[in-house]
């Protein structure tokens, strides 16, 4: 009989693959000391994303395809304490230098009091691999992982 570590530790080998298809050239880990609740982070995460599309794309960014937009996944972390949010993402075209100052200034304004630290993605298995480390644990809940495209209203082709 397996463990649920070790069906849990299969489960996050996954996710790490998985997220490594998106074929991300940031990683982004993001905070919220004033809200710790799972279904306000996801919220914010959706505001960020929509904003960084806005900013990059022009007003009428919804009407683009899920591969013109930013695109990638998070997982959020330690929801009852100190809750945060990794996030692997592909942004087309965009340069660290222009990110960093834009999610900055679009983070802050979507949680004032939240705090921003973005990389380049030099090693993806490896960071995948970090990103996905809670759902070893005890408790994971589903809901902590969130793809951008959760946050994408669907357009009619």
């Amino acid at each position: 009989m397996e463990t649920d570590y070790g069906h849990n530790k299969k489960l996050q080998q996954a996710w790490a693959e998985f997220a490594e298809t998106f074929e991300p050239n940031f990683f982004v880990t993001l905070t919220d000391p004033t809200e710790p609740h799972l279904a306000t982070m996801r919220e914010k995460l959706g505001k960020l994303c929509g904003r960084i599309d806005r900013a990059v794309l022009g007003k009428k960014f919804a009407r683009r395809l899920p591969h013109e937009r930013t695109d990638g996944i998070f997982f959020i972390e330690h929801v009852d304490s100190n809750i945060h949010a990794h996030g692997l993402l592909r942004v087309p075209n965009a340069s660290f230098e222009e990110f960093d100052a834009l999610t900055k200034m679009q983070w802050h304004r979507v949680c004032r009091d939240g705090r921003y630290d973005l990389q380049e993605v030099y090693d993806c298995a490896g960071v995948a691999r970090y990103c996905a480390k809670e759902m070893t644990r005890f408790g994971f809940n589903p809901e902590q992982v969130a793809f951008t495209r959760d946050f994408m209203k669907q357009t009619p082709n």
